[in-house]
């Protein structure tokens, strides 16, 4: 079985006395996030209540391990549980002092969060059936176990440029996803074919084949050396563009690929790496393959029929449970657990649909296991079907979340199940929905998948979706499924039923190859069909996204943790003013088009402000103060204003609005490419600070201790202690020995800073550090 590091357990203790410490108002909630995250506890939408993310490797798991995860969530939260498209188990609403409890807590049974968030190596998974499936090639969740125990002693595994995902297939039909991974191994007769660069989220990408037929025991060199590259040469300042995928399309294949071979050999010429030999799970004994009987209990045929099928060990069987949304409680886990009274081997598994599957089940067994699946759970029948949909936990918890999958997804079963579906012809209908542009919900990947949005309409924030068409799972052939447009969230449950009624209807055979044709041709009908928001005067309904009771908004977005979602506002506002500008142009310079093209340009980066303005004169007025009074913007547009009240009262020609308008719409656009990963500005345009004329301009050192402020922490507060400086002062900086001393000099020294001079004394570091830009 997995074994947790010795290091992980080690290193509780200093968790522990961060938390203290922050508890007890020493430390602020900035730093602490730089030590908690790393740790897979992430803050919940409102910042007060934590969540705890638990790594599951390869989604395996005992009885006892399950019946603790229920009473870590029972004892220490609110019993409320999720599983992810990862396999891991989030616990939710955690009160901050309970955290290292649950570390403590979990640690007797193998378990916990560590490099469950953050810029680490996240949990690897597999194929869920691993070790039971009769087409796997290699049972890889025994090399997930050795990898993840190896990984998780190195340094360098906490403190990437991003986050690193790794995925094993046990066959070709790639269960795990390894294509729409960093780093994705598929399982052949005597090797792994290597994949490299894949992943969803922005810009998503399908990985290439690194190595067409790898040795097993090179698995562990093969990874580091692609970790190696990603550290050395990994953006770690733009956030948005420092995923490996972004790095592979920077600087080329062919260079990836030379840097990975050179790391590689380097690795197998100075260090000897080796997997703890891992005997896996307890051997099953061959049994006599009992009959399966259909009874007269129509919902234990369904079971049988949708949920049961055949391990590779005669006489066993595996029991696939839908768990809705991946939403279970603690007492729920817990009568689960007992099923180790009715059978002795049974073993647990998540899945990348946020499923639990029973495995090692006797056929003589299985109406047992099935009473008492039906005791604990409500809804469990038809996983793996068009019903069996999955959902991150968008705006209930998670502070990126821009819309609430998690009320969507019910409202489209509900509509669902009053149409006489057939099932098995719609088998092969993934339907995946996340709650942004982030793709924890596998929008990418579904068949009919949705991403939630937002758009301003009537000066009110409407909840809309991305539509995608046409994903499917393929190793390094996977396609990604195709934005097609985008209709408000009110309307989905309609435009979903009635796609899906003319699919059943229509299609023949493959049903991916009809959607991507025929298919497509209706989606885009429907999707006009279904685009019209009326006001708000006349249903406020679309006004409310499902599943809340309130007016939908952004409360609750955290600028630190959600750039997608405001990014996709900014470009969302700034594509309009494009649009209209060229409409304007094509209409002989319509006004109102002009206009309207003002006012989106200049509401378009408020939303980094924290404005949501309500009319057009607060837009106006917004960005006045925030971007051209800041000297942000050119000062040639300070008089935004009366332009704007001159195109309103006809008092400004159509040929000098047209002109100011797209000049303001390109210096917003050189606005925004100016936008760093924290939503700063460059005042370009600000007066210098006027200084004492009678006093001489000499340089100042200031001196700043960062003892005790791990990475990237640090290196975040040195540059904004910078940014206070003068051009020449001095800042002279104390920092710890290990990653601080070896990270953050080379990274000043990348931004343009000059590094004058690093001094040990005694178990700490002194650094000069020179302002140049």
């Amino acid at each position: 079985m997995f074994k947790l590091p010795k290091k992980i357990i080690d290193d509780m203790q200093n968790y522990e006395e961060n938390l203290k410490k922050f508890l007890s108002g020493k430390i602020n909630d900035t730093f602490f996030r730089g030590v908690r995250v790393p740790w897979g506890y992430y803050a919940q939408r409102g910042g007060k209540i934590l969540m705890s993310r638990l790594r599951i490797p390869a989604g395996i798991l005992t009885p006892e391990q399950l019946k603790a995860i229920a009473i870590a969530a029972k004892n220490f939260a609110d019993e409320r549980l999720h599983i992810t498209t990862r396999q891991d188990i989030q616990i939710h609403n955690v009160p901050y002092e309970n955290s290292i409890k649950i570390i403590e807590y979990l640690k007797d049974f193998n378990l916990s969060p560590r490099a469950g968030g953050g810029n680490t190596v996240r949990n690897i998974t597999a194929c869920y059936l691993s070790g039971i499936c009769p087409e796997e090639k290699i049972e890889v969740y025994k090399t997930v176990w050795g990898l993840t125990e190896y990984l998780l002693t190195l340094d360098e595994s906490y403190n990437l440029p991003r986050k690193f995902k790794i995925a094993f297939s046990g066959c070709v039909r790639d269960c795990a996803y390894a294509g729409v991974n960093d780093v994705g191994f598929i399982a052949g007769v005597d090797g792994f074919k290597v994949l490299c660069g894949g992943g969803m989220g922005a810009k998503s990408s399908v990985g290439k084949v690194l190595i067409d037929e790898a040795e097993p025991e090179n698995v562990a060199y093969i990874v580091k050396s692609i970790l190696n590259v990603f550290n050395k040469f990994g953006d770690r300042k733009n956030k948005h563009h420092n995923r490996l995928r972004f790095l592979i399309q920077d600087i080329g294949w062919e260079k990836f690929f030379e840097l990975y071979n050179q790391e590689f050999n380097k690795l197998k010429d100075t260090e000897y790496i080796s997997l703890r030999n891992n005997t896996g799970l307890p051997k099953l004994e061959n049994r006599t393959r009992g009959e399966i009987k259909f009874s007269d209990d129509e919902s234990y045929n369904l079971f049988l029929k949708y949920n049961v099928a055949e391990q590779k060990q005669k006489g066993y069987y595996y029991v696939h449970l839908r768990i809705p949304l991946g939403e279970i409680n603690s007492e729920q886990l817990i009568r689960l657990s007992e099923l180790v009274e009715i059978v002795p081997e049974i073993i647990f598994r998540t899945t990348q649909r946020q499923n639990l599957v029973i495995s090692n089940v006797p056929s003589h067994k299985l109406y047992f296991v099935y009473e008492k699946v039906k005791d604990a759970l409500k809804d469990f029948l038809f996983p793996d079907t068009i019903f069996d949909m999955i959902s991150c936990k968008a705006v209930t918890t998670c502070n990126l979340g821009i819309c609430n999958a998690m009320g969507l997804v019910p409202e489209i079963i509900k509509r669902l199940e009053k149409i006489n579906l057939d099932i098995d012809k719609l088998k092969d209908i993934r339907v995946n929905v996340s709650g942004c542009p982030n793709s924890c919900g596998h929008h990418r990947i579904g068949t009919i998948s949705f991403s939630g949005l937002t758009r301003k309409v009537y000066n009110r924030s409407v909840p809309f979706y991305k539509i995608y068409l046409g994903g499917k799972i393929n190793a390094e052939n996977t396609r990604l499924a195709e934005e097609i447009g985008i209709v408000p969230a009110h309307n989905i449950p309609d435009l979903f039923c009635e796609f899906i009624f003319i699919l059943q209807s229509e299609s023949e055979g493959d049903v991916h190859k009809y959607i991507l044709n025929e298919g497509k041709i209706h989606m885009l009908e429907l999707i006009k069909k279904y685009s019209y928001v009326p006001s708000y005067e006349e249903n406020k309904a679309y006004y409310k996204d499902f599943g809340m009771t309130e007016e939908f908004s952004l409360d609750g977005l955290s600028q630190g943790e959600c750039g997608a979602g405001v990014i996709d506002m900014v470009e969302s506002d700034i594509e309009s003013a494009k649009q209209l500008l060229i409409s304007a142009k094509e209409k002989n310079l319509e006004i109102n088009d002009i206009k309207d093209a003002l006012v989106y340009s200049a509401r378009a980066l408020l939303v980094v402000k924290g404005i949501d303005p309500r009319s057009e004169e607060e837009a106006i007025s917004g960005f006045i103060d925030k971007f051209i009074k800041t000297g942000i913007c050119n000062p040639e547009f300070e008089n935004l204003n009366s332009i704007y009240a001159g195109i309103i009262s006809d008092k400004v020609s159509r040929q000098q609005a047209y002109e100011y308008t797209w000049n303001f719409y390109q210096e917003v656009k050189r606005i925004y490419s100016s936008m760093d990963s924290n939503f700063n500005f460059l005042a370009s345009f600000k007066e210098p600070t006027k200084t004492n004329e009678n006093q001489p301009d000499q340089p100042r050192t200031l001196t700043y201790d960062l003892t005790g402020t791990p990475c990237p922490i640090n290196y975040v507060k040195i540059k904004l202690k910078l940014e206070e400086l003068n051009i020449g002062d001095i800042l002279e900086v104390f920092l710890d020995d290990g990653e601080p001393i070896r990270n953050v000099p080379k990274s000043l020294k990348n931004d343009g800073q000059e590094i004058i001079k690093i001094e040990q004394v005694k178990d700490f570091f002194k650094v000069l550090i020179k302002r140049k830009v």
